[in-house]
């Protein structure tokens, strides 16, 4: 599996906006119940269902497309 390493003196030196920021994704990424687990949408460390855009076959192609194009920009600039 894969293991995430928060300090608590790491976690205290984040000003309270950014620990709340932080908060799923540190949980998603350290959660011993979650091991080994993928593919699921989680909102103020809820597992929650996406919205119904969110799982639409239009949306996931439009944003697959926006991010190849995106990182072929990128690739392209710094190759320059």
């Amino acid at each position: 599996g894969s293991a995430v390493l928060v300090s608590n003196t790491t976690w205290a030196a984040l000003p309270p906006i950014q620990q709340q920021g932080a908060a799923t994704t540190v949980y998603c990424g350290t959660a011993a119940e979650l091991e080994g687990l993928g593919g699921m949408y989680f909102n103020n460390c809820c597992r929650c269902l996406p919205s119904q855009q969110a799982q639409g076959e239009a949306t996931a192609t439009a944003l697959w497309e926006l991010s190849k194009r995106l990182i072929q920009e990128r690739v392209g600039s710094q190759a320059k």
